[in-house]
């Protein structure tokens, strides 16, 4: 099934799409928040993935000023002669980019970090395409643990998982977690993933 696309990639000549930013223009009837995963088409038929870092709208008016003159000099129960034309515009930093598909022993293809050009839809990533962007796809089954759920704006949820042989070892043994102090939410987090090991042991 053709996912919905949501938007399309837009490069300015002050604001250009990047090897590890991008833009895209949002379709009026989308709703996208922070930290939404999406994915467009790029370069050998590879996806690129990335995660929405921040939302701007942007209007045709030079000033704010601008605004309040075209209100009537700040009347709010008028409405203007001429509505702005606006767009609102996604901010997103690229994840990485699957190289479109595998070798023949099944490895993933190198990356293609090229910019993404305009014009390019975006669509929302689904349940696989976040795991591709969060490299969950690569782990092994039996290396996994469960360490949280994702969902979307768009209502997808994909369970997340971290690869054990860097949290008990060998390769580090080590977790970060980050929270506000006193809320018990770092500890109920450590808790959440001493019982995910115990559940895998």
């Amino acid at each position: 099934m053709a996912k919905e696309v949501i938007g399309r990639t837009s490069a300015t000549d002050r604001d250009p799409n990047t090897s590890d930013k991008l833009n895209f223009w949002i379709t009026t009837d989308q709703i996208v928040n922070p930290f939404d995963i999406v994915e467009s088409e790029h370069i050998n038929n590879s996806k690129t993935y990335g995660l929405v870092t921040g939302l701007e709208h942007r209007t045709d008016a030079t000033s704010h000023l601008a605004n309040f003159v075209s209100n009537n000099f700040g009347s709010v129960t008028d409405e203007p002669n001429t509505p702005r034309i606006g767009a609102t515009l996604a901010k997103v930093n690229v994840m990485m980019n699957d190289g479109g598909g595998r070798n023949d022993d099944g490895t993933p293809m190198d990356g293609i970090y090229m910019p993404l050009e305009n014009e390019k839809n975006v669509c929302f990533a689904d349940e696989q395409g976040i795991h591709i962007a969060l490299g969950i796809d690569t782990m092994e089954n039996e290396n996994r643990i469960p360490a949280g759920l994702i969902k979307m704006s768009n209502q997808v949820e994909a369970i997340v998982h971290i690869d054990k042989r860097y949290l008990i070892g060998p390769e580090s043994a080590h977790l970060n977690i980050s929270g506000i102090s006193g809320l018990a939410t770092k500890t109920s987090y450590a808790m959440f993933i001493l019982q995910s090991l115990s559940s895998i042991s």
